[in-house]
């Protein structure tokens, strides 16, 4: 597809709070790719860091950029507002949103553009989520990238025939559409009703998403790379405690909430029992809620073999650091040659490699 034509299609978001030297590092890499498609950054510390960066930042190419200010320190209705007020700027038909500690690889939004295009019964398209860490997995913006195991998805297509089916598969193999290409209309309504459900759990809230994609139309997963996130740099995740954040929420009348407003969705939409849908749903929730708490309260249940596992990896990481290191050289020879990319998104990928070695790209 034209380039020119994509520029007038195509709207590219970042919500962002914190973790300031990765969106110095988010702009330049931006600014380096001579990135063609509007870009809107809106900001929820409202600490003044991101428009005094954007106000001294000397720009080597013409970027169409806006920027939004926001305070969403009181909570999350306050992030919902923010990213439904931002949508609703966008002109374009279609969006993505993005992190600061990741990278998007132009190619392959073109790619998933032109696909939209071509099938206008698709609402959202994603390509393969990629993954990377940075020098045995420091949480530092610039290094040595080493490719991780892509993002593994159970289903190329949603929703499938079967709604009931597509509930249950939705909370045993969740596939999060955070990083799609969306038609800009849906995910406007999307995050609409996002900020009207005010949901005080975010996997709650990721699980709406998903969900309530579905209801709206289909979803395509492209064999090619278009997003590669850096892993380990996760503000919630380092310092995630489950025990303590559930007693922050009120997860009981969240996934009430969720599971009333999808179910009469799906149950009016398709002529489908509701009951029915409501019991699948929450004995779905359930079992993807005791598998994750026997996951996260592991290191609590298992200490001493918890502590074993942290001190093997200290060796790995920091003892035979040079030794893993040349490994994971020749793993990341392996992975650019042995992936079916064409060859305009694996120059993507090794422009990510030379930027975050400060090499030119």
């Amino acid at each position: 597809m034209n380039t020119k034509k994509i520029e007038n299609l195509f709207t590219l978001v970042l919500f962002v709070k914190g973790r300031d030297e990765f969106s110095r590092r988010w702009l330049k890499y931006i600014d380096e790719l001579n990135f063609k498609y509007p870009v809107i950054i809106s900001d929820g510390a409202n600490d003044g860091f991101i428009k005094n960066m954007l106000e001294n930042y000397s720009f080597k190419n013409q970027i169409d950029l806006k920027f939004r200010q926001f305070d969403t320190n009181s909570g999350f209705h306050a992030y919902y507002e923010m990213k439904r007020d931002t949508l609703n700027e966008i002109n374009t038909k279609y969006v993505m949103v993005c992190d600061n500690d990741d990278f998007v690889i132009e190619n392959g939004i073109i790619d998933i553009i032109d696909f939209l295009e071509k099938n206008n019964e698709y609402i959202s398209a994603s390509g393969s989520i990629l993954n990377f860490e940075i020098d045995n997995w420091k949480e530092i913006p610039y290094g040595n990238l080493f490719f991780l195991p892509a993002y593994k998805y159970s289903r190329k297509n949603d929703p499938v025939l079967d709604w009931y089916q597509q509930i249950n598969l939705v909370f045993k193999s969740f596939q999060p559409n955070f990083y799609n290409i969306f038609k800009t209309k849906i995910l406007r309504q999307i995050y609409k009703e996002t900020t009207d459900l005010n949901f005080s759990d975010l996997t709650i809230n990721e699980f709406f998403i998903q969900l309530r994609a579905n209801t709206l139309g289909k979803s395509k997963i492209l064999n090619l790379p278009h997003y590669i996130r850096q892993r380990g740099t996760s503000q919630i995740s380092n310092n995630f405690d489950f025990a303590h954040d559930i007693l922050q929420k009120n997860l009981p009348n969240d996934v009430r909430k969720l599971n009333e407003y999808i179910c009469s969705i799906i149950s009016n939409e398709n002529n489908l029992d509701k009951e029915k849908l409501s019991t699948i749903f929450e004995e779905s929730f359930i079992d993807y809620l005791r598998n994750m708490i026997a996951s996260l309260m592991l290191r609590h249940r298992f200490p001493k073999l918890f502590k074993i596992k942290k001190y093997v990896k200290f060796l790995w990481f920091e003892r035979l650091s040079i030794l893993s290191s040349n490994l994971k050289k020749i793993y990341n020879q392996f992975y650019l040659i042995t992936n079916s990319f064409s060859k305009d998104n694996k120059k993507g990928l090794i422009k990510v490699i030379k930027f975050l070695k400060k090499e030119k790209i």
